[in-house]
């Protein structure tokens, strides 16, 4: 399976309750890389489930790897992933002002 199917996978699991599923069909669709609008997806999904569930350093990490790529992705995929861009942005900016990582 390929990482955008793995996305599916995590969406359906999602519309049926199973977030422990879907957060580890995300990291599947990481590890396996094949695409990076899946990809970029999946670290902002489990950037924003570690942030609701007070994991402020893993959140911090998949959230960072958005923002560190963020001019390459405007640049290469233009708005496709400015929901992504912007959500990350605003929970680092919270786990900022918060001092929410010590």
């Amino acid at each position: 399976m390929n990482a955008e199917l793995f996305i599916k996978k995590a969406l359906l699991q999602i519309k049926k309750g199973q977030t422990d599923k879907a957060v580890e069909s995300m990291k599947k669709t990481i590890e396996i890389g094949d695409d990076i609008v899946s990809v970029v997806q999946a670290h902002c999904f489990l950037g924003e489930y570690y942030f609701i569930n007070q994991d402020y350093i893993s959140a911090k990490y998949h959230l960072e790897w958005i923002s560190e790529q963020q001019d390459e992705f405007e640049t290469d995929y233009d708005d496709l992933l400015n929901e992504e861009i912007d959500r990350a942005e605003m929970l680092l900016d919270m786990i900022g002002e918060f001092s929410l990582i010590n």
